[in-house]
């Protein structure tokens, strides 16, 4: 054979075992990269479900839960989701994909080693991820736990591989044919730029486009490099949306249901559930700081006229109006909350007996000059009384602050009401 051939067959065959090697380790790395992505992509949207997961597991909505666990098990199988889960810190199922499984134990090895970390737990082997992430609102409520599959994942690079094993084929055939009747010009340029654009892929550069090259058979490996490049870059970019948008979707609707589990539903103000928690925490920080801190119990006066006359409708109305009435002149740090029925509770930080009372009185003139206009008809003059208690003048605890304004405000009840009553001290 002279040495064009062996040209023919030498150079083109170390182009394309080089470019072989190349592909399949580029193709290896990019596999660890998206399955490194993957793994990502989906504790990001674990921890976002475990944020919800917590929320429903502290307000004992098991129903709730099963109904999330079965629409993100539908939702997320087009992201390769077999099985999710939640588990408590015994290993108990509250939730699961497959409803056979509910209330079983979870003795595998990776359940219990989810409950026991900290944080997230991933294990992954040649089929599989299993991902497990803390359910936390506050405090730890569960675990979430997911089975994933990497079967598509390993499907698609084992194309890839074979398709870029294929086009290796290819550039060596067409180099030996160019190669035979012009090396240098017909060959050596074009693949150069080839391997160039090929190697800017590779790096993530998948808006790169192979250039148009001289020759039929690098000209259609052009457009099959560039039609997998923007196939790739297409795919990316809707899988960067997706997730993007769902992870969006769970952020909402965890704020929804923040909102609604800490909110009355008739005033907007905070429930009573939410004023408990908000005490005690002031009243820590207040212990902490050596700062005092007031509480006012305000209850509307005859409030049953209201009803009896005008219908619950009105009385609903006059509580919202209220609520927006006792809202306006607190500061961000204060809180008022609906404690029940007509009554409403507000926390004072960094307040002191004589501040609160002077807070109290400017609530009652407003409740009597904003509410009873002219333009509202009620049956009886819109007043409120208002009992003021102070931390740890009064009490040493939430509960004891709590029952010393109550009193202070059913004193003022008993003094003629639409007026400001403080505790006389600590309550035993």
């Amino acid at each position: 054979m002279g040495i064009r051939g062996q040209l023919t067959l030498l150079v083109p065959g170390i182009v394309a075992l080089a470019l072989a090697f190349g592909t399949v380790a580029e193709v290896r790395r990019e596999r660890q990269e998206a399955l490194e992505d993957f793994q990502l992509q989906n504790e990001k949207v674990l921890q976002t479900i475990g944020v919800t997961v917590a929320v429903q597991v502290a307000q004992n909505d098991m129903g709730g839960l099963d109904t999330l666990v079965a629409h993100l098990s539908d939702s997320m199988k087009s992201r390769d989701l077999q099985e999710l889960a939640v588990l408590d810190d015994t290993g108990r199922i509250l939730a699961h994909s497959n409803p056979e499984r509910f209330n079983t134990l979870a003795t595998d090895a990776f359940s219990q080693s989810a409950i026991q970390s900290d944080g997230p737990v991933v294990v992954r082997d040649v089929h599989h991820y299993l991902q497990a992430v803390p359910a936390i609102s506050g405090i730890r409520w569960g675990t979430v736990t997911a089975r994933y599959s990497v079967d598509r994942i390993n499907a698609q690079f084992e194309r890839t591989r074979y398709r870029l094993m294929g086009t290796s084929l290819l550039i060596f055939l067409g180099l030996a044919a160019i190669l035979f009747f012009g090396l240098d010009r017909l060959v050596v340029k074009p693949v150069l730029t080839l391997q160039s654009a090929v190697r800017r892929m590779g790096e993530g550069n998948l808006s790169t486009r192979v250039p148009p090259l001289r020759g039929s058979e690098l000209g259609e490996l052009t457009d099959t490099i560039n039609r997998m490049a923007a196939a790739l870059q297409h795919e990316r970019e809707n899988l960067e949306k997706a997730v993007t948008e769902r992870t969006k979707e769970l952020q909402e609707a965890n704020s929804r249901l923040e909102r609604l589990a800490v909110t009355d539903g008739l005033t907007g103000v905070f429930n009573h559930r939410r004023l408990q928690e908000q005490l005690q925490a002031e009243l820590i920080r207040s212990e902490r700081h050596k700062r005092p801190m007031g509480v006012l119990m305000v209850d509307v006066d005859f409030f049953k006229k209201v009803n009896d006359a005008m219908g619950h409708p009105a009385g609903d109305e006059l509580l919202r109006r209220l609520a927006e009435v006792l809202s306006q002149d607190l500061r961000a740090t204060d809180m008022i909350a609906r404690y029940g029925g007509e009554e409403f509770a507000v926390i004072l930080p960094e307040t002191t007996k004589s501040e609160a009372m002077q807070v109290a009185e400017r609530m009652r003139q407003a409740v009597e000059s904003r509410i009873n206009t002219a333009e509202t008809a009620w049956p009886t003059k819109i007043t409120v009384s208002i009992g003021v208690a102070t931390f740890p003048e009064d009490g040493k605890s939430s509960e004891q602050v709590l029952t010393a304004a109550d009193q202070a405000m059913y004193v003022a009840k008993r003094a003629g009401r639409n007026r400001v009553i403080g505790a006389r001290g600590a309550v035993s």
